[in-house]
């Protein structure tokens, strides 16, 4: 296991196996011949896990939006930087949970992706994309926000969006994971853009659960990304007759 990390917190999983029924023979049958033996498939279901932090979060800070009357004005009391968003139950999130080394088994989704700026945030935190699925980046403010985005594999770009409504629209080329933004107008907003081969992901949510995919039998190694705790990774052997529970675990430092 490897990675970094400030606190500790448990990502658990569970397999289980879908089977799916044999098929029969249409027509008569030579009921003196020996039966023919069932042939049985099946594939292994990935199933519902959750990403947890264990102990005490890190304190949040108060972010200072008297720079912009409109941020300001859209919220009653103080608004906190959490970076390390945890839930009532120990959820984590904005954790992207991932298996590295599965195959696509078909072609990115045609149906866009959506990173919004809202109340002077991005909106979702963390974001993931097919390679050359369409994400459409929208301001929803009626405030001048711009949008930078920095990779290290694919083209960057900047975007200055003036309007409430305006949006744009990008893809990338590249597989690249924890993609900076920021908006430079804002200096609290950031997020993160995750662009991926398969599908074989999902971020989680406040309660920090998640859902992956079915999986075919195989070695797999599972990753759990957070853009301030690190990366967290661990095997398992999918086979037909399942796989034994998979934990992944960040130590306290």
């Amino acid at each position: 296991m490897a990675g970094s990390w400030r606190k500790g917190w448990i990502l658990a999983c569970s397999l289980a196996i879908v089977t799916v029924g044999a098929g029969s023979t249409v027509g008569e049958r030579d009921t003196s011949a020996a039966p023919e033996a069932a042939i049985i498939t099946g594939r292994i279901l990935l199933a519902e896990g959750q990403v947890r932090f264990a102990g005490e979060p890190p304190a949040a800070a108060e972010i200072d939006m008297s720079a912009d009357a409109y941020c300001r004005d859209q919220y009653d009391e103080a608004v906190m930087d959490r970076p390390v968003r945890v839930g009532s139950g120990g959820g984590l999130a904005d954790v992207l949970v991932r298996v590295v080394n599965a195959t696509a088994s078909g072609a990115a989704p045609e149906a866009e992706a959506l990173l919004d700026q809202a109340g002077c945030m991005y909106t979702p935190g963390s974001v993931a994309v097919r390679v050359g699925q369409p994400l459409v980046i929208r301001n929803s403010d009626a405030t001048l926000h711009n949008v930078r985005v920095a990779p290290a594999s694919n083209a960057g770009f900047n975007l200055g969006q003036p309007l409430r409504g305006i949006q744009s629209t990008r893809s990338f080329e590249t597989p690249e994971i924890g993609i900076p933004v920021r908006c430079d107008i804002h200096g609290w907003m950031t997020a993160s853009i995750h662009v991926l081969e398969h599908e074989f992901f999902d971020i989680t949510g406040e309660d920090g659960a998640f859902t992956l995919p079915t999986l075919p039998a195989g070695d797999y190694e599972i990753e759990a990304w957070h853009p301030t705790l690190g990366t967290v990774t661990g095997r398992v052997s999918v086979t037909a007759d399942g796989a034994a529970p998979l934990t992944l675990e960040f130590s306290p430092s």
